[in-house]
C-alpha cells in the first residue's frame, strides 16, 4: 500500500486544496519514503529467514548486514544482544 502511495502521489493535482489538505506534507512524504526503504531491507531478511535451508551463519551474515545499515539494531539482533543465550551457561549434563 505504501509502495502504491508513492507511485501515485506524483499524479495528484498539487493545486487542488481539497486533496492536498488530506495528504502528508512534503517533508513527511520524504520521511515516509526513507522509512519505506528501511522496511524493504528488513523485509528481505525476514523473508529469507523463513526458508528451510538456512544456516546459523546465514542468519548472522544477514543480521550483521542489517546492523551495518542500521546500527541501532545491534541492541536487538547483535551477537551480544540479550536474546542470544550463552552456550556456556546453558550446558547441561545428561545422565543416562
Amino acid at each position: 500500500m505504501v509502495h502504491r502511495y508513492h507511485e501515485h502521489i506524483k499524479f495528484l493535482d498539487a493545486d487542488d486544496d481539497d486533496i492536498m489538505e488530506l495528504l502528508p506534507s512534503p517533508a513527511c512524504n520524504r520521511r515516509l519514503e526513507t522509512l519505506y526503504a528501511e522496511l524493504k531491507d528488513i523485509e528481505s531478511v525476514s523473508k529469507a529467514l523463513q526458508a528451510n535451508d538456512i544456516t546459523l551463519l546465514d542468519v548472522r551474515v544477514w543480521f550483521d548486514g542489517l546492523i551495518a545499515a542500521h546500527p541501532n539494531f545491534a541492541d536487538y539482533i547483535g551477537p551480544r544482544a540479550p536474546i542470544v543465550h550463552s552456550l556456556i551457561s546453558n550446558r547441561t549434563v545428561s545422565v543416562s
